[in-house]
């Protein structure tokens, strides 16, 4: 599709081209410290390299002859932090089902009772498992998402909080507490309650990504918060690149890249928190 471009269209292509280079200056300086393996320096540098091009031919020509894509309209919040609880949810399931899957008397063959067990069943096994282990964090995670992906958002976060007590250097727990806790300041009425947990947020992916540079998960979550809660795209477009790099076919890859190619279509915005 072709279009004559207005002054917003070329504005808007100008933004583009100026974040498409940065990003190619920051894919050297990461490949140049060792922070990125060759397939995938390759994949990005030749994605931004070709965008690049064609960005670069249509401020050129005055003509937008760019390869055009569907229509992705600007929602980051539906977008990104649908992705993040898309993700809750599955992941819930999938732990809440492994650790139900070996029940009493099942062998490690894969034997399995005549029956599936219920949700009060499961939520049995998990807390009590949780409560046996009281120094294991994992345990203490299992069951914090499996009552994340049964509605119960509260006592969730409570049992996040308490494998980051348990583990205070534990990525995987201070991701999690921070993620929700910002999913959490959408749909609480207080704007200084709001605040609190987004920067309550903050500081728990900060510490994440202290903990484990190399934590993909950690990296998206932290991505969508300097995004949509601090209107930090310059930081955001980082965090969603670093996730790319240790993840380019992650559970959040496709959101990753949405939300880079977005990024320039609109300029940064004071804080918020998601609807």
């Amino acid at each position: 599709m072709s279009t004559r471009l207005d002054p917003d269209e070329k504005s808007e292509l100008e933004r583009e081209r100026d974040f498409l280079l940065k990003s190619l200056d920051d894919l050297e300086t990461e490949r140049a410290a060792g922070n990125i393996d060759e397939a995938s320096y390759t994949e990005l540098h030749d994605d931004y390299t070709a965008r690049a091009a064609a960005t670069i031919r249509a401020l050129r020509d005055g003509v937008d002859a760019r390869p055009s894509v569907p229509p992705v309209p600007w929602r980051r919040r539906a977008l990104v932090i649908g992705g993040i609880v898309a993700f809750a949810v599955v992941a819930a399931v999938a732990l809440a089902a492994a650790l139900g899957a070996r029940l009493p008397g099942q062998t490690s063959s894969g034997n399995q009772p005549s029956a599936a067990p219920s949700t009060g069943q499961r939520k049995a096994r998990l807390q009590e498992a949780a409560d046996k282990n009281p120094n294991d964090p994992q345990a203490r995670l299992a069951y914090a998402r499996f009552l994340e992906e049964s509605g119960d958002t509260v006592e969730s976060l409570k049992q996040y909080d308490k494998a980051t007590e348990i583990a205070p250097d534990n990525a995987d727990a201070l991701a999690n507490a921070g993620r929700l806790r910002f999913i959490v300041a959408g749909q609480v009425p207080s704007p200084d309650a709001q605040k609190q947990l987004v920067a309550d947020a903050r500081t728990l992916l900060d510490r994440a990504v202290a903990a484990d540079p190399n934590n993909s998960d950690a990296r998206y979550y932290r991505g969508v918060l300097l995004l949509d809660g601090f209107g930090q795209v310059d930081a955001a477009v980082g965090e969603f690149q670093r996730y790319l790099v240790l993840a380019p076919d992650g559970r959040f890859a496709t959101q990753a890249r949405n939300a880079l190619a977005m990024a320039v279509e609109q300029p940064p915005t004071s804080g918020s928190v998601p609807p």
